[in-house]
């Protein structure tokens, strides 16, 4: 089994639309699938058509985009959500979004970008999936995104505009509210100190962790496998896949789990 709960389409940041993401899976062998778009759900109806075509289990997810005090932009996915119920949290989300990409947008001028929302709406192909990498494409950069988001599009950057709804509190509340499951997404991709992603895990009280991820280390994997077998909860795992030519996440099976244990499920609530 090939379990991959973490994956993108053009709904969000993704390169292929949500049925081609399937197809992709289902060409690496993939079992069980979650399009984990990022605050948006739209691509779940597709992909779930194409995963009972092409025998996939498709668990219908969203990654929430959330702040807290640790990390600015800290994700949490969750499972087995009603989407009808998540319809008008993703709005609320996609107008944040939007607002914030705004503000941004106006940051960059002022530092001599000549651009407009427009523009950046037109890399994102649609409003709703507008991102800090559409706009850093928006304002010209090119190639690695890297030196452009360091000094313009991360905390403390001459651009930056922080996150503000929801907190990863409120985050876990919603998908618990939409009958679904919460699992805190790579922690260590967002928090380097081990004692500040432990304490984010003990204070959250999630329903799972994202434990096997490709950047992350044995020891970190073993730490976050630890803190699940301690608390009762679902270690998931996924290569989180954006597309076959993505910088950092182009191929499912990229994660490794170290021979520390196999990646779960979580059950449907």
């Amino acid at each position: 089994m090939l379990i991959e709960l973490q994956s993108h389409s053009t709904v969000s940041d993704g390169q292929l639309a949500p049925a081609q993401v399937v197809e992709e899976a289902a060409k690496a062998g993939v079992t069980t699938l979650a399009l984990t778009d990022h605050d948006g759900v739209a691509g779940v109806p597709a992909a779930a058509a194409a995963a009972e075509r092409l025998g996939i289990e498709l668990v219908p997810a969203i990654e929430m985009s959330c702040v807290h005090e640790y990390a600015e932009d800290l994700h949490i996915c969750g499972y087995w959500i009603d989407l009808e119920t998540m319809g008008p949290i993703c709005d609320r989300a996609q107008e944040e979004r939007r607002t914030r990409a705004g503000e941004i947008v106006a940051n960059l001028r002022r530092e001599g970008f000549d651009l407009t929302l427009e523009d950046a709406i037109r890399e994102a192909g649609d409003a709703d999936s507008i991102g800090r990498p559409h706009i850093a494409k928006a304002a010209g950069a090119t190639g690695d995104l890297g030196p452009f988001f360091e000094e313009y599009l991360v905390p403390g950057a001459k651009a930056f505009v922080p996150r503000r709804w929801p907190s990863a509190a409120e985050a876990i509340e919603l998908i618990r509210g939409a009958g679904g499951v919460a699992v805190v997404a790579h922690p260590y991709w967002d928090i380097s100190d081990p004692q500040e992603v432990e304490d984010l895990i003990r204070s959250l009280r999630p329903d799972g962790i994202e434990t096997y991820y490709p950047p992350h280390t044995r020891e970190q994997t073993a730490h976050l496998l630890g803190l699940c077998e301690e608390l009762g909860l679902v270690a998931t795992a996924s290569s989180d896949y954006h597309g076959p030519t993505h910088k950092t996440f182009a191929e499912f099976g990229a994660y490794d789990t170290y021979g520390l244990g196999e990646p779960q499920v979580p059950a449907r609530p």
